[in-house]
């Protein structure tokens, strides 16, 4: 079996510039010499630099301190140095550099608050967002009345989703006392710590911090804001206050929640009905059902649209707490008389219809208020209706309506979802579109076809999938539009070839694809598709027929490598292992930039070479290609295997497989290869566990593997088990394409015994 083959800082940190002084103390120098010399005799007087000398004319001595620096004191030195070095970096825009210079000057003066900011800067603006905010986090440890800092550290955070992180720092930032209270960045702070605490369902905490806000909103002399803090709050003040009204609202601060919904509807002048929407809510939440009612009534009167459908809801909700529910419909429907252009209402009444079994009006409804458009809203409405009451035949039509609308089934989708599920009612609506695509004309078009199709197979209802998939390509081909006969066409093709190819059927996925690749409205994706062509052949047993489409493609597309590949492939998958060798040496000598297809052919040549007997050379591809990338998975797996195989290197190749098993523990071909090591070590109980798992997977079932596992039963004297899947895999090595001979002769050599 193939293993793997599948088809910036402190001030006083500054250096001074490098003087050079008259010294009038002598300097003196020791020179090296051998143990016992008497030393250097000291100069008389220090030379004299004039104006008539140069500076190179006479030589620098070096520095000598009078009192050597302590470690401390050099490590400063250092810092400033690595500090400036990092300036100098950043100003020629060697930001990279400069960021690790400035590391260097950390790691030396550890406490250096200036160092962490400059290298917050720069690891955020390098996308080392984790770094930065390991740096800010020391950098808060320092000065913990950096507020400012606090706050840029919690939004970092909340930027990456780390919610309560994020708030614990905004909250440091408003509690320290270094932050004055009547501030506007004190206000600020407060109100994204109100975001995220309604982002963590922390509701009445969310509510305190929104109290600031509202008094620094409507009493801004008592704070001193920034002009540009005052303009940020005060250009949404509008939403801001309603927001702020929801939050009292929902934490039972009814006072405050009249306030703020007052102050919203001042901002949103002329539209009184908005407030009177928010009274209903305050009213309702004080359980004073009436005045909830007769206020969200000024709402309605007022025909506004800007709570969509949470209104109408809102209505349900007060009915119910005024025992009186079956007031709704009558009054959805004399608002939906006098507002006879809200869709939201509108659908909002068929929905009621619909539940009180009022199926006629429902669809009534619905029709009328979609008209002409093609709503989606509307036209989903309808779907469920129909599904609802068993409608089938208007549910088809429905579902072409929705399809041909665009965006329609990506909206749809979660009923899509839901419909694939109810088993019943996909066999009812398969038997329905059967029935109506033998009218005259059809009562089922290419798109209905189509979705019925999708939904066949996520049921599981191959064969009716395949049906309508035939059904719709079909359809697609007759169609009036070019764009239906080719996109629909292809998109349909796409996913039947899927379904087909799932099932393992590549002779009806053949005659699918030379139909496809004949149509000249497909030209642009011919080459595409006669390499899905050559591949299905070649899976079907047609290797003759796969050369010949791929030969074509090759021609007609001379510098495509993955038709090259394809080549080296066919005569692979033949167990043509000359000509595999050949076609694959060829590949690797013509695409050595391909190197991920040049690693995968690398494979392919190490098995080619095994399988023809030449496992000497199989092992020297795989050697070599270890050599260059040894933590490879697949690579450790293959060789480890080989080397098990031959029953030779078995530590080591234990060693090789469990890196790749760490990487993927879950890898059927991996677990089998671990298997079969722990096998050749004679560590049979070990093995079964590994082998049985591999066997339960998807493709578990492969020839190989139950050969392995029956091995395994053999030698723990469980022969009846091992007899069964000796005869299980010698039935899956006869049906493989092309049929595994030798392991087919060695499966029936053991049945035999």
């Amino acid at each position: 079996m193939s293993r793997s083959i599948k088809m910036p800082v402190c001030g006083w940190l500054f250096l001074p510039a490098v003087l050079l002084l008259l010294i009038p103390a002598a300097l003196t120098a020791e020179m090296p010499g051998k143990k016992g010399d008497e030393p250097a005799q000291k100069q008389a007087s220090p030379k004299v630099i004039t104006l008539e000398e140069g500076i190179a004319d006479d030589v620098t001595l070096p520095f000598v301190p009078a009192k050597p620096r302590s470690k401390a004191e050099q490590k400063k030195i250092d810092s400033a140095a690595w500090y400036m070095t990092g300036r100098m970096r950043e100003a020629r825009n060697d930001f990279v550099g400069a960021y690790e210079a400035y590391k260097l000057a950390m790691e030396d003066n550890p406490n250096s608050l200036e160092i962490y900011r400059v290298l917050i800067r720069l690891a955020s603006g390098l996308d080392k967002t984790d770094e930065a905010i390991q740096y800010a986090q020391k950098a808060v440890e320092l000065d913990p009345g950096d507020y400012e800092l606090m706050r840029k550290l919690g939004l970092h955070m909340a930027g990456q989703g780390r919610f309560e992180e994020a708030v614990n720092f905004l909250e440091k930032a408003s509690e320290s006392p270094a932050i004055d209270k009547k501030s506007g960045v004190y206000v600020i702070i407060k109100h994204d710590q109100a975001n995220l605490y309604e982002r963590l369902g922390k509701q009445e905490e969310a509510a305190q911090c929104w109290e600031v806000v509202f008094k620094a909103l409507t009493k801004p002399d008592d704070y001193t804001f920034e002009f540009n803090t005052r303009a940020q709050l005060e250009a949404k003040q509008g939403k801001l206050f309603e927001r702020i009204g929801q939050s009292f609202l929902e934490t039972d601060r009814l006072k405050l929640a009249v306030e703020a919904f007052n102050k919203a509807a001042e901002s949103q002048k002329g539209r009184p009905g908005i407030l009177k929407y928010h009274l209903a809510q305050v009213y309702y939440r004080s359980k004073q059902y009436q005045q909830a009612l007769d206020s969200l009534q000024s709402y309605f009167d007022e025909q506004l649209q800007s709570k969509g459908r949470k209104a109408y809801e809102f209505l349900g909700e007060i009915l119910v707490a005024l025992n009186q529910s079956d007031e709704l419909i009558p009054r959805l429907e004399k608002l939906a008389e006098k507002d006879k252009y809200n869709r939201t209402l509108h659908y909002y009444l068929a929905e009621q219809y619909g539940e009180a079994r009022r199926f006629d009006d429902a669809e009534k409804t619905y029709k009328t208020s979609i008209g002409e458009s093609s709503d989606i809203e509307g036209l989903a409405g309808l779907l469920r209706l129909y599904e609802k009451n068993q409608k089938y035949e208007q549910l088809i039509t429905t579902l072409s309506e929705i399809v041909q609308s665009g965006e329609g089934i990506r909206k749809i989708q979660p009923d899509l979802q839901r419909m694939s599920e109810d088993k019943k009612l996909v066999t009812a609506l398969v038997a329905e579109a059967q029935k109506q695509k033998k009218k005259d004309p059809p009562g089922v078009d290419v798109f209905s076809a189509f979705i019925i199709a999708k939904l066949a197979a996520e049921a599981g209802d191959n064969k009716a999938a395949g049906e309508f998939y035939e059904y719709a390509i079909d359809a697609a081909g007759k169609h009036a539009k070019p764009q239906i006969r080719g996109n629909w066409t292809l998109l349909i093709l796409q996913e039947y070839s899927t379904l087909l190819r799932e099932e393992g059927k590549y002779g009806e996925l053949s005659d699918l694809l030379r139909k496809a690749v004949e149509n000249p409205l497909l030209a642009p994706q011919r080459i595409n598709l006669m390499s899905f062509l050559a591949d299905a052949l070649e899976r079907n047993g047609e290797t003759e027929a796969a050369l010949k489409v791929n030969e074509e493609a090759r021609q007609a597309a001379p510098r495509f490598p993955m038709l090259d590949y394809q080549h080296a492939w066919i005569y692979y998958h033949a167990h043509d292992w000359d000509n595999a060798i050949e076609q694959i040496q060829s590949f690797i000598k013509k695409y050595p930039q391909q190197q991920d297809r040049v690693y995968e052919v690398k494979m392919m040549l190490s098995n080619s070479y095994v399988q023809k007997g030449d496992i000497a050379k199989g092992e020297k591809v795989l050697e070599e290609m270890l050599a260059e990338d040894p933590s490879s998975p697949s690579i450790n797996n293959d060789l480890g295997y080989l080397y098990a195989d031959q029953g030779k290197n078995l530590e080591k190749a234990e060693k090789m497989i469990r890196i790749a098993l760490k990487s993927e523990p879950d890898n059927m071909a991996y677990l089998d290869s671990m298997g079969w090591v722990l096998f050749k070590l004679k560590k049979y109980e070990e093995a079964v566990g590994y082998l049985e798992k591999a066997s339960k997977l998807p493709g578990g079932g492969d020839s190989t593997i139950l050969d392995h596992l029956a091995d395994c039963y053999h030698k723990l004297n469980k022969n009846e088990q091992a007899a069964e899947l000796w005869k299980k895999a010698l039935e899956a090595a006869r049906k493989a394409t092309p049929p595994d001979t030798k392991l087919i002769d060695q499966i029936q050599q053991k049945l035999s015994q």
